[in-house]
């Protein structure tokens, strides 16, 4: 009886465990949303600032202002002094093919292939352009702030180093699923349409951005955005210090 009844309640506790692994997975997948990077992210909230410096399923992200808030979309500024790795990929090609060169070039280079053979943490989002004359393809890595400045990059790597100085503004719509090279068109135009609604244009001669949060072995609850960079300097009032 007695060995019975360790056998039941070894049984219990191995159930438990993997209930708690799923809710942890779930919680995780679900992002539990985005968490604070740091005291200094919640010190700049607490200073009325609206700063959000964040990190999605464990990587730092670029912080930003929320500038407008729209039932479809939103408008953020984002921070200057942000550093990005960015390769291009000759074109025309097939969306997939390019995207997945243009990521492992930027991996590359994060996984070592620097000056300083050094591994820079993963961040999110990845972002991708497409150059529509030319059928370019351009894909970026943001650079964690720990890397400022970041490692040149090492004789193989196929990658250039982009200081991106200002701050910048984009509106921006967020969308799940997989992303590909259609659904960033069609995100894109609704957007633009949304924009025209009101009153907003785009900032002319400046690419939109597909921002994509999840690697790609996380099959649901993927998180994707498209960025359409706005002149904030024609719409909003100036920035108060």
């Amino acid at each position: 009886s007695a060995r019975f009844t360790w056998a039941e309640r070894s049984k219990e506790r191995m159930m438990m465990r993997r209930y708690t692994s799923v809710c942890l997975v779930l919680l995780f997948c679900l992002g539990v949303g985005s968490v604070p990077l740091n005291k200094h992210a919640v010190e700049a909230d607490a200073e009325g600032k609206g700063t959000k410096c964040s990190i999605h399923m464990g990587l730092e992200t670029p912080c930003f202002q929320i500038i407008t808030q729209a039932k479809e979309y939103e408008i953020r500024r984002y921070d200057g002094g942000q550093w990005w790795s960015t390769t291009t990929i000759p074109g025309p090609a097939d969306w997939k093919a390019q995207t997945k060169e243009g990521f492992m070039n930027n991996f590359q280079y994060i996984g070592g292939d620097n000056t300083k053979a050094v591994k820079i943490p993963m961040s999110a989002p990845v972002l991708t352009t497409r150059k529509l004359h030319t059928g370019e393809l351009v894909e970026s890595f943001f650079l964690t702030k720990d890397m400022d400045p970041p490692p040149s990059p090492g004789a193989q790597a196929k990658v250039t180093l982009k200081h991106i100085v200002e701050d910048q503004a984009f509106a921006v719509i967020t969308f799940s699923g997989w992303a590909d090279g259609d659904s960033f068109t069609a995100k894109e135009e609704e957007l633009k349409n949304l924009l025209a609604r009101d009153g907003i244009q785009p900032w002319e001669g400046h690419h939109s951005w597909l921002a994509q949060y999840d690697p790609p072995f996380m099959p649901i609850f993927r998180r994707n955005e498209v960025w359409v960079p706005i002149n904030e300097g024609k719409i909003f009032a100036p920035r108060k210090h």
